[in-house]
């Protein structure tokens, strides 16, 4: 059983989502509902399991640092020569490939690399999204659109080559 707090994230991931992929979604989820799915929830599971994943992770590797709810104020962060940022400032101001390697990677000497894959960061972002306030998810969205289309804010958004991987 789901509990309340977890899913109530879960609205408000979806609510979050793509407008087109919210209506293609919502009429697939009601005829899965309305047609009767069984028991199996298939890719509804599959989400709560990956949103589930990522919050572990985040809390696993991240949270110390960045805090329960990724405002830049963990147990340790005080005590950082380099205080951590909330996240919510780079979820709108990067591309996703972008987000990926700098967590990947680290930022010297203010963050050490993550020791994730690419499908586990991906998972964290996807988690970090969840916590995001409503009032703020339009904004920042329209600000990674721009950022992946290359028009950032004056910003050079290239990332150097990544030399720690083979």
């Amino acid at each position: 059983m789901i509990d309340v707090r977890f899913a109530e994230r879960m609205r408000k991931y979806m609510r979050r989502l793509p407008n087109g992929f919210a209506r293609i979604a919502a009429p697939a989820g009601i005829a899965l509902v309305l047609g009767g799915c069984g028991g199996s929830w298939g890719s509804a599971d599959a989400e709560v399991a990956e949103v589930s994943q990522g919050q572990a992770l985040f809390e696993a590797n991240c949270a110390e640092c960045h805090g329960e709810r990724a405002l830049g104020n963990g147990p340790t962060a005080a005590s950082l020569p380099i205080p951590p940022p909330s996240l919510m400032e780079h979820l709108g101001h990067h591309p996703q490939d972008q987000l990926v390697r700098i967590i990947q990677t680290g930022v010297p000497p203010a963050m050490p690399p993550a020791p994730l894959s690419e499908d586990e960061v991906r998972l964290v972002i996807d988690y970090a999204w969840t916590l995001v306030p409503d009032s703020l998810i339009e904004g920042l969205r329209e600000m990674q659109r721009m950022a992946e289309m290359g028009m950032g804010m004056g910003m050079d958004m290239s990332m150097p080559p990544d030399t720690t991987r083979d």
